[in-house]
């Protein structure tokens, strides 16, 4: 079985933007990524990472983040939508600008609520 997709969504360790979460908040999204893409795609592999960006109202903002993969054939690439979604819930959430989903190797930042 060949698995060529590659798909990833980012979870943050802060909220509204630069404030530190509570490591409950952090372990509840962290887990919930890595139950949604064991459900959609049978597995999952999660990694801790540093990510920046430069806010337009917060200047750079510096963090680390989970990064929860999952690799998939083709049949899997119609789940991203549903990932998009999970994506947007937690960016609302959490009060992010935005969050980062992966598919094969292309970036989007997922803004709250942006995916209906």
């Amino acid at each position: 079985m060949s698995l060529q997709h590659r798909i990833a969504v980012i979870v943050p360790s802060t909220i509204n933007g630069n404030q530190s979460a509570s490591t409950d908040v952090i372990a509840k999204w962290t887990s919930a990524a890595k139950v949604k893409f064991a459900r959609l795609f049978g597995g999952f592999t999660a990694h801790n990472a540093v990510g920046g960006w430069v806010s337009q109202e917060l200047g750079l903002i510096e963090e680390s983040v989970t990064v929860v993969t999952s690799y998939t054939d083709e049949g899997g690439l119609e789940f991203v939508e549903t990932v998009k979604e999970f994506a947007a819930s937690m960016a609302e959430a959490l009060g992010q600008e935005a969050v980062s989903v992966e598919v094969d190797h292309e970036l989007e930042f997922i803004s709250p609520l942006a995916v209906a």
